[in-house]
């Protein structure tokens, strides 16, 4: 982890510095460039009237006439000669041209083609110049043209030393170092507990989880992997208990293949051997219906894509419901309660087919005489209620009721005790759940409750 964040610290910082040299190159390259230009165009007024004046003067009065010029600017003027070994082709050809030309420092301007008044010039350097421009100028003796005019050194603008630029770019850099690292020690922080408690998860420690407490606010990663580790604890422990649970409900019907299997070659008669048969296909009934159920209850707790929900009419779906169940206990009157306006809700047609027929039929076989449903609805849920008249659920087992496989009283010849734990699960796939209390007549209750918008 440390490795992680020192690679993702200096990351961040070369990136900084790669664009500030970036940005330095750029700006300096356009900047010196648009700076020459306007200085160029700032000084060319003053150093073309020097030009010209000294150009208009009688060849007696030059050396007066350069006196009085040099007295005027406020940088030394000096003669220089066009094929100066320091002037480049490109700036002595725009001298050529007529055009002022910058030369760091300096600036300089060539004399007319007609002009030889700086010939008669016999000028004394001022110990400022340049090296390059004071060697082009001393060394310009007697019969050497001298061909235009330098000014210069000129004064310069105040602004920071390199010493000083390197200074502040630096203490710019530290502090957004800085800054970064604060930034930062919050995500390094949460990710080197969720490494710690990966690592306890891995090795075997299930119920170990990140202190929270200590977690930023505005980061949720701490809540999402606590959150994950729940849901992996409580799965691998349903799935355990699911597993001890399958074990002892697969021994029942396999112990009474087996004994009847034993039983067969030893009947007697043929009506003998054929109600042990019976027995055996019986037991093999059961014993597809558990592995059924066991498929469908680990299918509503995979994470496979849920199929496409759509718009249900209840009433319609009821009724459809009540034909199936209806002949399976003619002793029970099977009523919808409806107040005559439909019900309609947006889920899973199926899932929702199978939660409701679980009901209907978990309420069948315990009604004395009759079965009510009826579906409600309010703007936040859709409340779908099974009612019986039976002996009813125990309070202190109606939660309990919903666990795999349990069943209450007499109700394990009934069913393999999946069916209302696949309702719950139905309900909370759907995001709502599902409530066992007392019907009004004394028998159990049941109430799906289903929000409006999931």
């Amino acid at each position: 982890m440390t490795r992680l964040f020192l690679r993702f610290y200096l990351g961040v910082v070369a990136i900084l510095i790669s664009a500030w040299m970036i940005q330095s190159y750029v700006f300096r390259q356009r900047g010196e460039r648009e700076n020459i230009r306007v200085v160029e165009q700032a000084l060319a007024g003053g150093a073309r009237l020097a030009r010209d004046e000294l150009a208009r003067a009688n060849p007696d009065q030059v050396e007066l006439t350069f006196r009085s010029i040099q007295e005027r600017f406020d940088y030394p003027v000096n003669p220089f000669r066009l094929d100066a070994e320091w002037l480049g082709e490109q700036q002595r050809q725009r001298l050529i041209d007529g055009d002022v030309v910058w030369l760091g420092e300096y600036i300089a301007i060539a004399m007319p083609a007609e002009s030889s008044s700086v010939d008669a010039i016999s000028g004394t350097v001022s110990g400022d110049v340049s090296d390059a421009v004071s060697g082009a100028i001393t060394g310009a003796g007697e019969g050497v043209n001298r061909d235009g005019l330098v000014f210069g050194p000129l004064p310069q603008f105040v602004g920071p030393s390199q010493a000083e630029i390197t200074f502040g770019y630096g203490v710019v850099f530290l502090l957004a170092a800085i800054a970064i690292a604060i930034l930062l020690r919050p995500v390094v922080s949460q990710l080197r507990a969720v490494e710690r408690t990966a690592s306890a998860i891995a090795k075997g420690d299930l119920s170990a989880r990140i202190d929270s407490s200590q977690a930023a606010k505005d980061l949720t990663l701490v809540r999402a992997f606590n959150t994950m580790a729940e849901r992996t604890e409580t799965s691998l422990r349903t799935q355990r208990e699911l597993l001890q649970a399958v074990s002892h409900e697969l021994r029942t019907p396999l112990a009474r293949i087996r004994f009847a299997a034993d039983l067969v070659d030893s009947a007697k008669t043929d009506d003998e051997r054929r109600i042990r048969l019976d027995a055996i296909d019986d037991a093999t009934q059961k014993l597809d219906d558990l592995v059924g159920e066991l498929l469908t209850y680990a299918r509503l707790d995979s994470d496979v894509a849920q199929p496409e929900p759509e718009d249900i009419d209840l009433s319609e779906l009821f009724a459809e419901l009540m034909e199936i169940h209806a002949p399976l206990h003619p002793s029970v009157d099977f009523v919808v309660d409806s107040d005559g306006d439909p019900v309609c809700i947006h889920a899973d047609r199926a899932s929702l087919s199978r939660a409701i027929e679980n009901l209907l039929s978990n309420a069948g076989r315990f009604a004395r005489k009759r079965v009510t449903i009826r579906a409600t609805k309010t703007p936040l849920e859709t409340v779908i209620e099974v009612e019986d008249d039976g002996e009813g659920i125990p309070e202190v087992e109606r939660e309990r009721i919903f666990e795999p496989f349990i069943r209450i009283g007499d109700a394990g010849s009934r069913g393999v005790g999946l069916g209302l734990a696949l309702v719950q699960r139905i309900a909370r796939r759907h995001g709502g759940k599902v409530v066992a209390g007392e019907s009004k007549s004394g028998g159990a209750a049941f109430s799906l409750h289903l929000p409006a918008k999931r």
